[in-house]
């Protein structure tokens, strides 16, 4: 083992002189993500604040004026325009207003036989500022309902609480803490995979592929070492670099999302709450075998590979692959197919999930760590003994 230490510090040390990659490897995640989360943060509040502060542009086609009271109640919250030339729904598109309303003409007699009528409501889906319009006449629309079916009511001296027949409390047994495990749950185990394997995948193939291109394989085979204590220090060098990139981003992720809500007392006392160290170990210790299985196949296709393209070529498919069991991992429902518990990698998210979600169950995490250590294990001698050919690592 004494040798594959001695490979492993010697990548360690040719990492350490390019300036270059340890800066994007281990410093720009720190300066990256709380200029993103910050500037998220920023312009967040800023759109919030404005449309919190403007008053929703509306048009309404009300020809009997049974909306005007509505619409006319709260000057900060609605402004009243004229029609736009051309079609209403270009006019929302191209942001001249929120919301265009459309009454029905007899409305007006409507409401006074104690009929229905009709509103139809134009708006734009997909900006936030048409939606909080929308949002703003439907609650205008509510008080103004209300006193309605009261005149109605009282018209035809009935109680007032004919309208109510009952009132609804909502309990939600799910606290701070439970939605924040779940949300966190739900994506820890895909921003692991991901920053493990981008983390191994570009280092990995300098130490493999690259190896063979500076033509220093050769001198490094001329050594007294043995075969497999080479190939074992690469391996522990990529999984370290690995393990290393996946902890820095998601300190710096962390850091950063801490600073950006330190508002919300709430919400950091309720990740704190979860952050427990039983939590936060048995994380790490179920993504240790998963990154060495990362790694063996990082290792096995780039020591395989005539020169980096070709090992970039083999091994970047095996980001995607990894990015499609995460997403499907997020995906409604799926914490509860019990089959996926045996299938490897995806029970390794489950497990997490569950994890964090205040769903814990050692059975399900015990069945994937002992199927991650056994697939690392299984990777790692069967890349051992490939890789200790000479067809394997002088391919031509």
């Amino acid at each position: 083992m004494r040798g594959a230490l001695l490979i492993a510090k010697k990548e360690f040390l040719e990492l350490s002189k390019d300036r270059k990659t340890m800066f994007f490897a281990f410093v720009l995640p720190f300066l990256l993500y709380p200029a993103i989360f910050g500037m998220m943060a920023k312009m967040g509040k800023r759109d919030e604040a404005q449309n919190r502060n403007k008053a929703s542009r509306v048009y309404v086609a009300d020809p009997s004026g049974t909306l005007d009271k509505v619409i006319g109640s709260d000057p900060r919250r609605f402004e009243r325009v004229a029609r736009p030339e051309g079609d209403l729904r270009q006019a929302i598109r191209d942001q001249k207003l929120e919301l265009a309303l459309e009454v029905a003409a007899t409305a007006a007699t409507s409401l006074q036989k104690q009929e229905t009528f009709t509103v139809s409501a134009i708006l734009d889906e997909s900006e936030r500022a048409s939606e909080l319009a929308l949002k703003r006449f439907k609650d205008a629309l509510k008080t103004q309902e209300k006193a309605w079916v009261q005149d109605r009511l009282q018209t035809l001296g009935a109680s007032a609480q004919l309208a109510e027949p009952l009132k609804l409390e909502v309990k939600d047994a799910a606290d701070t803490t439970l939605k924040a495990g779940k949300a966190i749950g739900m994506m820890l185990p895909y921003m692991l995979m991901i920053m493990m394997y981008a983390g191994s995948m570009q280092h990995g193939i300098y130490a493999t592929a690259g190896e063979k291109e500076r033509h220093t394989l050769l001198s490094l085979m001329a050594t007294r070492l043995p075969r497999n204590q080479i190939i074992l220090g690469k391996l522990l060098y990529i999984f370290s670099i690995g393990v290393i990139s996946a902890l820095l981003n998601l300190l710096s992720m962390g850091l950063s999302v801490a600073i950006v809500s330190s508002g919300a007392a709430g919400s950091l006392q309720a990740v704190a709450a979860i952050a427990n160290p039983l939590t936060l170990g048995l994380t790490f210790l179920i993504m240790v075998p998963l990154g060495l299985f990362f790694s063996n196949f990082i290792l096995l296709m780039g020591i395989q590979a005539r020169n980096t393209i070709e090992a970039g070529s083999a091994i970047t498919p095996g980001i995607f692959l990894v990015m499609f069991l995460g997403i499907f991992t997020m995906m409604p429902g799926v914490d509860k197919m019990a089959f996926l518990s045996y299938v490897p990698v995806v029970n390794v998210c489950l497990a997490l999930r569950k994890l964090f979600s205040q769903q814990f169950s050692w059975v399900e995490y015990l069945v994937a760590f002992t199927m991650t250590v056994g697939l690392a294990a299984i990777m790692t001698l069967v890349s051992t003994r490939l890789l200790n050919r000479e067809k394997a690592l002088f391919k031509a």
